[in-house]
Order: structure tokens, then C-alpha cells, then sequence
């Protein structure tokens, strides 16, 4: 699942920061924001690029997922830009916060996943990170039903 998205940096100048947009090739995918999370969780001091970055991830799409992760209020990060403010050179979770947590536990099974990303794609294709959580919820508590027997 993906979508379109741009970063907003605070780019500083003579009279303090400003806003700007830097376009990149990269959009949200929620395969990545799952990754990351639960990358972040299982360390135990917090993780940088070196850790993040894969041969499935580069620190392009890791950095513009960390960011969208800390602007959505689901991980205290630090992202340092070259000079210029345009390419990522390091990445840095320092942990999930409460609504992290939240949010990880909702999609962290990978049958609970695997079958709300099936009912997103097959319903609408893509969707905010709040209806992937229902989605995740629902899954999760239809699942419960059904082992339960009720």
C-alpha cells in the first residue's frame, strides 16, 4: 500500500526556520512504518540507519517513514540532513511513544496484517494509518471470536 506524500523540513535562514517541501521519489508504505516500528521496539537503546537500512530499505525511504512516523506522534527521531537540507544522512529512533505502542500492537501479528492489508487493498487500496489500525483491530478481535466460538 502506497501513497503519495511529500516531507516538510524547518530550513533555517537569517530570520530563523521556514518551511519548505522537499519532493522525493519515495511514498508512504505501511510495509515500511511496520518494519520500522517493530524495529524500534526490539532494540533496547534505540536505532539509527545502520540498523533500519536494508538491502529492502535505503535511508531514503527509511528517513521519510521515520519522519511521517514522528510527525504522526508514533516515535521520538531525529533525522539529520547534508548541508543543504535535501539528502538524509542519519536516522535515529530513540523510542515509540504510548500511541506507538498502540499502534504496533494492533498490527503486529503478521496473520492480523496480512489479512487487514488484503481487506484495504481489495476495499478502497490505500487508506489512512488510523483505518489500518481498525482494520488491524477488527481482524484481530474477529479472530478471537472465532477461536473463542462465539
Amino acid at each position: 500500500m502506497l501513497l503519495s506524500a511529500a516531507i516538510f523540513q524547518r530550513r533555517p535562514t537569517h530570520d530563523g526556520p521556514r518551511l519548505f517541501v522537499r519532493r522525493c521519489d519515495v511514498r508512504r508504505d505501511l510495509d515500511i512504518v511496520r518494519y520500522t516500528l517493530m524495529t524500534a521496539e526490539s532494540a533496547e537503546v534505540g536505532v539509527d540507519e545502520t540498523t533500519l537500512c536494508s538491502s529492502r530499505y535505503d535511508i531514503n525511504q527509511i528517513a521519510f517513514h521515520v519522519e511521517l512516523l514522528r510527525e504522526y506522534g508514533l516515535v521520538e527521531a531525529e533525522v539529520s540532513y547534508d548541508g543543504f537540507g535535501e539528502e538524509p544522512l542519519g536516522v535515529t529512533v530513540s523510542r515509540l511513544t504510548w500511541d506507538g505502542y498502540d499502534y504496533l500492537d494492533a498490527i503486529r501479528s503478521a496473520r492480523v496484517w496480512g489479512r487487514a492489508k488484503d481487506a484495504i487493498s481489495k476495499a478502497v487500496g490505500e487508506t489512512s494509518l488510523s483505518v489500518v489500525k481498525q482494520t488491524c483491530t477488527i481482524v484481530a478481535s474477529e479472530l478471537i471470536k472465532k477461536q473463542l466460538g462465539i
